[in-house]
């Protein structure tokens, strides 16, 4: 049950975001790493590739999903509320199972580091190396997977609070 109740929140989504990011960042350090190395060409993920399946999982998931019913919970006991949430979700486990591949959207090769294209810096040696654009890229990046991470806590909180029955 909890499985399902957790498919019907944007985690799954999230967790694609946070490991996307995390991913990225270990690029965007090894480019930073070899900052001096001749000949080196910068690399990073495919970043409009990963919008994309990200914005196509959403646009999925708002399809597919069904959302729960609305419960009057001052009328019904604590009891009553929790076998009449327990019904609703069992109802929806094929939406949940629908939507629990979500590798489909977010394959493997969004994963694979390829050169990045940077127009503005070109050294004779055919190296593209930008610390300035690299420390950029990397604090974006942070703050992007920051947020996902805060979005992710502040749903978790409010499923203990559903969980434990308590008004938030």
């Amino acid at each position: 049950m909890l499985d399902s109740l957790l498919q019907q929140t944007t985690i799954p989504i999230l967790e694609k975001v946070t490991a996307f990011a995390q991913r990225r960042q270990q690029v965007l350090a090894g480019n930073i790493a070899n900052i001096d190395t001749d000949d080196y060409r910068m690399r990073d993920l495919p970043v409009q590739d990963f919008e994309q399946a990200l914005k196509q999982a959403v646009q999925a998931r708002r399809e597919n999903s069904s959302p729960l019913p609305h419960v009057n919970q001052m009328s019904l006991s604590p009891g009553e509320y929790m076998a009449g949430m327990r019904q609703s979700l069992s109802g929806m486990t094929g939406t949940v199972d629908r939507m629990k591949n979500l590798s489909d959207f977010f394959g493997e090769d969004l994963h694979v580091a390829r050169d990045a294209e940077f127009t503005n810096v070109k050294f004779h040696d055919g190296g593209n190396r930008s610390i300035e654009e690299e420390s950029m890229e990397m604090v974006k990046n942070a703050s992007m997977q920051s947020f996902a991470i805060q979005v992710m806590i502040s749903q978790m909180k409010t499923l203990e609070s559903v969980i434990s029955e308590r008004i938030i």
